[in-house]
C-alpha cells in the first residue's frame, strides 16, 4: 500500500493566502486612496503641529464652562431656549422621516424591476407590458437618484426660501431627500427577494400587485423597518445642520452661537445634540431589537 502524502494541502494553502486577482484589487485600492489623498490635500503633520494645537486648546477652553443659564436654556416663553430647540429637532426628525417613508414606498415599489418588469410575475407578460415597466422602473429610478443627489441642506435652502423660516422646511427638507435614500434602498431589498415565494403566491391565483404584497414584501419588512430606524437616527443629526439655513430646531443655537463667538453657549448646543443623538440611538437599537 502506498503511503499517503502528508505534506501541507496545496488547496488550503491556496485559501489562506491572497490569489492575483485579490493583490491586483488590494494595490488598486491603495493607489486610489493614495490619489483621493493627494487630491483632498491630506496632511497629517498640519493637524498635529504646534499651532494647530495651541489653537485646537484655545478654542476648547473658551467653551468651558458650558452656558447653563435658566434663561439660554428655557428662554422666555414656552416656544424658546435650547431645550425647546431640542424637542423641535426631534419632532422635524418624526414628522420628515415619516413623510419620508410615505414618499419612499411608492417610488420604491416602481423602482423595484422584480415588480416592475423582470422575474416570475412577468414570463407570460407582453413585449408592450414589459416595456412600460421598464419606462416606470427608469423613470422611478431617475427620481429617486435626483432627490438623493441634492443634499439635505440644499433641500432646505430651498424650502426656506419657498415658505419661509421655521420648522416646516426643515420637515420638507428631510423628507424630500431621505425619500431618495429609502426608496433606493426599499427597492434594492424588494429585488433580492426569493422569487420563488412569489412565484408560489402567484400560482395561486393571486394578482401581480396581491403577489407583491404578499409574497415579496413580507420577506424585506423586518430589513426594512431595520434601515428606516437606523435612518430616522441619522434624520437627527440632520435636522440639527438645517438650522444653519433657518429650518428651525437645535442648528439656529449653532449657528449664532458660532455667529457671535458664544463659544459657552456654543459647548451646550453641542452637548445638547450629543444627548439627542445618544438618546435616539438607543431607542432605536430598542426598537430594532423588539423588531428582530
Amino acid at each position: 500500500m502506498s503511503e499517503k502524502y502528508s505534506g501541507p494541502d496545496p488547496a488550503q494553502h491556496a485559501s489562506t493566502g491572497l490569489s492575483k486577482r485579490q493583490l491586483t484589487t488590494l494595490l488598486g485600492g491603495c493607489v486610489i486612496l493614495a490619489a483621493a489623498a493627494w487630491i483632498a490635500e491630506v496632511d497629517p503633520v498640519a493637524l498635529f503641529a504646534a499651532g494647530a494645537r495651541e489653537q485646537m486648546a484655545a478654542f476648547v477652553a473658551e467653551g468651558i464652562p458650558p452656558e447653563t443659564s435658566r434663561e439660554y436654556l428655557l428662554g422666555r416663553s414656552l416656544r424658546d431656549g435650547l431645550l425647546w430647540a431640542v424637542v423641535e429637532t426631534l419632532a422635524i426628525s418624526v414628522v420628515g422621516t415619516t413623510l419620508a417613508v410615505a414618499l419612499a414606498v411608492p417610488l420604491g415599489l416602481t423602482s423595484a424591476a422584480t415588480v416592475t418588469h423582470r422575474g416570475p410575475l412577468y414570463r407570460n407578460a407582453s413585449a408592450g407590458r414589459i416595456a412600460v415597466g421598464r419606462g416606470l422602473y427608469h423613470a422611478s429610478r431617475t427620481v429617486l437618484s435626483f432627490l438623493r443627489s441634492v443634499p439635505g441642506i440644499v433641500w432646505g435652502f430651498l424650502f426656506v426660501t419657498a415658505i419661509g423660516l421655521g420648522p416646516f422646511a426643515g420637515v420638507l427638507a428631510l423628507a424630500v431627500h431621505n425619500a431618495g435614500v429609502l426608496g433606493k434602498l426599499y427597492a434594492d431589498f424588494l429585488e433580492d427577494t426569493d422569487p420563488m415565494t412569489t412565484e408560489a403566491v402567484a400560482g395561486s391565483g393571486a394578482t401581480r400587485l396581491q403577489a407583491v404584497c404578499h409574497g415579496m414584501v413580507p420577506q424585506v419588512t423586518p430589513t426594512i423597518a431595520s434601515y428606516t430606524l437606523y435612518r430616522w437616527e441619522c434624520t437627527i443629526r440632520s435636522a440639527a445642520i438645517l438650522g444653519f439655513v433657518g429650518a428651525g430646531g437645535v442648528g439656529y443655537y449653532l449657528v449664532i452661537t458660532i455667529q457671535r463667538l458664544q463659544y459657552g453657549k456654543l459647548s451646550t448646543a453641542i452637548l445638547a445634540v450629543f444627548a439627542l443623538v445618544v438618546t435616539s440611538d438607543w431607542l432605536g437599537s430598542r426598537l430594532r431589537t423588539r423588531l428582530g
